[in-house]
């Protein structure tokens, strides 16, 4: 980190973003409103808070560098490739992701490279042959992505259900919202929060000020509360779709009028290569299509999140693969089923449109074979 580099931490208003403009390695920051001191193994830094569309805003805080490492990183780590995409193209990287393995755990972060994401953060250009010191860096950011998988990816068993701990769901029916699976102390806790009947508004600043003022948001640090997670689903740059979705393609275009909803039902290969879902299972292209058929000329039902009654109806189908796509002169890196979805329900439209509900998953019966 230096002088330049963008940074983004929590604060008691959701995620804030600013930009370096000191250093400080041997005393106190100045110009900041609390006092920190930094030294030379723990250094500390003066930020320059800057808006929503990326201005410099005159306002000066302190933090130390470490804290700022592990917050920035830790908003920029993905398990699957769309929800990279969606972060690389808010952060203005053009969509470019990378894929790295820890152990046996595939992580998709912004950037095509770990040096080019450094580099976007740095303010600089990614070299083609990194130096020592590039190379120590990425080790260094190898460490914290470890150490921040081990939190907020680590699998648990509950009540003979493997979940994923600090990743909260959607509860359909009941008298909450959302759950989310948590440690305390040695035993895995469910924590059920959110009232079913409260729309989250999180893109209105002035109703995410208030809800976060009203609930004293904070002081909320204690993960097994139901408090602490209904004050992160209010902080801004945080979607509820991205911390809920168990999902594989993206939404990618909606029609108002006619309700439609447009996007890769399912992406099987990319650039070539397999991709393994979220269960970490590999659809075959020639699977897919059979299934999309029996499908089409069978069924053509959608539900929410799975479950309950019908909610809208598949209105067009098209499987991709290399095949199809040659001889229609459909060029596409991806294999896959491309759908236009229909809408019956309001309450789904509803949450299509404010994003809680961003992509589409199947289901269905397979045999599962070891590849």
């Amino acid at each position: 980190m230096k002088v330049g580099s963008k940074v983004s931490w929590n604060s008691s208003g959701g995620t804030a973003r600013g930009i370096v403009r000191e250093i400080v390695r041997d005393g106190k920051v100045s110009g900041i409103p609390v006092k920190i001191t930094g030294t030379k193994e723990e250094p500390a830094a003066r930020i320059e808070i800057i808006d929503d569309e990326g201005k410099p805003t005159g306002t000066m805080v302190g933090h130390k560098v470490s804290t700022l490492r592990k917050a920035q990183y830790a908003n920029d780590i993905f398990t699957t490739e769309p929800e990279a995409i969606s972060r690389s193209m808010d952060l203005g990287m053009g969509g470019a992701t990378h894929v790295s393995d820890y152990d046996g755990q595939a992580v998709y972060m912004p950037g095509e490279s770990h040096e080019a994401y450094l580099s976007f953060y740095e303010g600089g250009e990614p070299t083609e042959e990194p130096e020592e010191p590039s190379v120590s860096r990425i080790e260094a950011l190898r460490a914290v992505v470890a150490e921040i998988l081990k939190v907020d990816f680590a699998k648990a068993e509950y009540q003979g259900e493997t979940v994923t701990l600090n990743k909260p769901r959607r509860i359909k029916g009941g008298n909450k919202k959302f759950e989310v699976f948590v440690m305390d102390g040695d035993k895995v806790k469910r924590v059920a929060f959110g009232d079913p009947n409260m729309e989250i508004r999180r893109d209105d600043p002035k109703a995410r000020a208030n809800f976060r003022s009203r609930h004293s948001c904070d002081t909320k640090k204690d993960k097994t509360t139901a408090g602490y997670w209904s004050c992160r689903m209010w902080e801004s740059n945080t979607s509820v779709g991205e911390m809920t979705k168990n999902i594989e393609g993206k939404i990618l275009k909606t029609d108002d009028e006619q309700r439609m909803v447009y996007g890769w039902a399912s992406v099987v290969t990319e650039k070539g290569e397999a991709v393994v879902d979220r269960q970490g299972d590999v659809i075959e292209a020639g699977t897919l299509v059979k299934a999309v058929n029996e499908f089409m000329e069978h069924v053509r039902v959608g539900k929410a999140m799975h479950v309950g009654d019908q909610v809208g109806v598949v209105v067009h189908s098209l499987p991709i693969t290399k095949e199809i796509g040659d001889a229609l002169g459909i060029q596409s890196d991806r294999e896959g089923w491309v759908v236009a979805y229909k809408v019956f329900d309001d309450t789904v439209w509803d949450m299509v449109k404010s994003g809680e509900l961003a992509a589409f998953s199947i289901g269905g019966r397979a045999i599962k074979e070891e590849i």
